[in-house]
């Protein structure tokens, strides 16, 4: 099932490639980032594009240019629209393709009569030839149902849904007050939870992306070949559920497709403390949390390839980052497989020797006097030294050459040697949090403590900074839910965080900085502060009216200490659970009238109330980003469960700490830019 949703993808690109010879071709953000993960920029100029270029309204084309298309991952309204006209009216184009992955259907205002959307790439075209000033001219409107991209053979990426994050109870007062201020005291609605929440009391902006995500899950399916039971644990998730279970086309198909799978949404926020976690499973989680992200993109690293590259220092001459995406489009993506299959040292020897047996087969001049079982930076260094200036080889073993140099890079980054000193501090923190009493300190009387200690240091000796500390504290309420504390050592907390704001008030870290602004303002810090702190206590409250699932912390036992169980594992367990469980927190949206007969009033006992674990596929997605640990962890249950069916995991995003952080506390989640 994963080689074919790689296949059937690919096709999908090669029809869009069969458009772009001697063209000028316009990707936006999402599209870019969904070629990145497919093949990159090379497809489109094997392809005989003339130019790849930024979807912008500065970016028209000169005279000798006669083709245009256009590549976007949004609705053709709006600032889309501006922008195309901006560039064919600047340009001389006489034939223009205009490619989106948004359905015609999602064109189609609810009160307009045209509820298929047939007519409303037709009325684009007719745009389009006025813009280009002769109707004479030829414009084509094409639906691209481009959803996924394959990272490797159980997991995949919906990129172009990278700023989609699930709403907390934070969110719950903006989203009341911008509804009810649209409706003008008509028909308005009290909003006291999240629990009150439907699709249609939130901006037009975020009910677009939800729908849109549900056509592009629908698009995945449709792929696939399968009808689906649609289930969720989360509110975003049962947002998007709806409708998807709702959805035309999805319907549509589920009456003709004989294969069966499940699908099965699940909000990041119920589980932020394991894309908050120091204790990474993967090396892939390494690398994302250690490397810058690549510009403009959601799930990928940015990897410094200039090691590779003889170019003088006095040169202006630009080396293009690296990164870890493969640039190999005629095959199912295999090289970041050990990153994810398996266990730190052991991806470690992997990557080493992968790269050995790569230089060894070009007959270079290797030196093999490290010694065994040992990879450092300074013997991958050594070895990539080899391809140094040798672009033909380079080229050739380009997606080898790129992790071992990520690899080389994060052994090497200043962080890596305050890990050790952080996972310690986190282990603390889980144990606290498992035994908290009376005789025992709270996690944030332990977190408070650590602090303080850190402060007292040098500023080169310190370990945390204060996004670090950020991290802790809600990985800490995330685990405990919410109950880490009392009040005092609240307040505690909320006044240090002022006082080392304040302190490093010229050289904040990202996050914080973000939150707080470039200039600390001293007369809001407490204010801000406070305002973090609520969102804090939303992450901790996300699991309450949960009853399975309503923990991740496992306490241990007098041979296991306490530890993390990430949510996607523990419904993955209960879902191949060979008693099968009752499901209490996985809400189930399809089967419709039918099925409530069945199994609501007692006729046809026999088949049960449906669960996740009854069809062949289950489809995992995790709104708001997945970790590699994650995957790991999920791989590695069903290779010892065996339960007879096919997982595929997918989510928004790779995530990573400061991505989650980003999301939870700088983003704003409900008017989320979809232009």
């Amino acid at each position: 099932m994963q080689t074919t949703l790689w296949q059937e993808n690919q096709t999908i690109w090669q029809s869009f490639m069969s458009k772009v010879n001697h063209a000028i071709v316009y990707l936006d953000t999402g599209m870019a980032e969904l070629l990145h993960w497919s093949g990159g920029i090379g497809l489109l100029l094997a392809a005989g594009a003339d130019d790849v270029r930024e979807f912008s309204s500065f970016e028209g084309a000169s005279e000798n240019h006669q083709k245009g298309v256009f590549v976007v991952s949004s609705p053709l309204l709006g600032v889309t629209e501006e922008i195309i006209r901006d560039v064919v009216t600047q340009s001389r184009f006489q034939y223009v393709v205009v490619m989106t992955t948004v359905s015609p259907l999602l064109h189609v205002d609810s009160a307009a009569q045209d509820t298929e959307g047939d007519g409303v790439f037709e009325e684009f075209e007719e745009k389009v030839l006025e813009w280009m000033g002769n109707m004479n001219y030829t414009a084509e409107v094409v639906h691209l149902p481009l959803f996924s991209a394959v990272v490797c053979q159980e997991l995949f990426l919906a990129p172009t849904f990278s700023s989609l994050f699930p709403l907390t109870a934070a969110d719950v007062n903006q989203i009341s007050y911008q509804y009810n201020a649209t409706r003008h005291g008509k028909d308005s609605k009290s909003i006291q939870s999240l629990e009150d929440v439907e699709c249609s009391n939130l901006p037009e902006a975020l009910q677009q992306q939800i729908k849109m995500l549900s056509s592009g899950l629908h698009a995945l399916l449709q792929v696939l070949d399968v009808r689906e039971d649609i289930y969720s644990v989360g509110h975003t998730s049962r947002l998007i559920a709806t409708e998807l279970e709702s959805y035309p086309p999805a319907r549509s198909r589920r009456k003709t497709c004989q294969n069966r799978a499940s699908i099965v949404l699940l909000d990041r926020t119920l589980d932020t403390a394991s894309a908050l976690t120091h204790q990474m499973d993967t090396l892939l989680d390494r690398l994302m949390n250690t490397l810058p992200r690549l510009e403009g993109h959601s799930s990928d690293c940015q990897v410094d390839m200039s090691s590779l590259c003889q170019v003088d220092k006095s040169s202006s001459s630009v080396i293009l980052p690296g990164s870890l995406a493969s640039t190999d489009s005629s095959k199912l993506p295999s090289h970041l497989v050990p990153l994810i299959h398996k266990r730190q040292k052991e991806a470690l020897m992997d990557v080493n020797r992968k790269l050995v047996e790569t230089a060894a087969s070009e007959k270079l001049p290797l030196n093999l006097a490290a010694r065994p079982g040992r990879v450092t930076a300074d013997q991958l260094d050594s070895t990539l030294a080899l391809f140094s200036g040798k672009y033909p080889l380079i080229s050739k073993h380009l997606d080898t050459l790129q992790v071992a140099a990520a690899m080389c890079q994060t052994l090497r980054h200043p962080s890596s040697g305050h890990l050790d000193s952080q996972v310690a501090l986190e282990k603390n923190l889980v144990q606290a949090v498992a035994e908290e009493g009376d005789a025992t300190p709270s996690g944030l009387a332990v977190l408070y403590r650590a602090i303080v200690q850190e402060a007292e240091k040098p500023v080169s000796e310190r370990s945390l900074s204060l996004d670090d500390i950020l991290c802790l504290l809600t990985f800490t309420f995330s685990v405990s839910d919410g109950d880490c504390g009392d009040e005092e050592e609240a307040k505690q907390m909320r006044e240090k965080l002022v006082e080392l704001i304040v302190r490093d008030g010229d050289d904040l870290p990202p996050v914080v900085r973000h939150i707080v602004g470039d200039k600390v303002n001293e007369s809001i810090l407490s204010d801000q502060v406070e305002s973090l702190w609520e969102k804090l206590q939303a992450v901790g409250e996300e699991r309450s009216s949960m009853q399975q699932f309503r923990s991740v912390l496992d306490p241990g036992d007098m041979m296991t200490p306490a530890h993390v169980r990430p949510l996607l594992r523990r419904v993955v367990e209960a879902v191949v659970d060979p008693n099968k469980p009752e499901l209490v927190d996985v809400e189930c949206k399809s089967g419709g009238l039918k099925d409530l007969l069945k199994s609501g009033f007692g006729f046809f006992k026999s088949s049960g109330k449906p669960r996740p674990g009854d069809a062949p596929l289950l489809v995992l997605f995790v709104v708001g980003g997945v970790t590699s640990g994650e995957v790991k962890q999920v791989r590695d249950l069903l290779e010892k469960a065996k339960p007879g069916l096919e997982v595929l995991i997918g989510s928004t995003c790779l995530t990573s700490q400061e991505a989650t952080l980003r999301s939870l506390y700088v983003n704003d989640n409900v008017n989320i830019d979809i232009s």
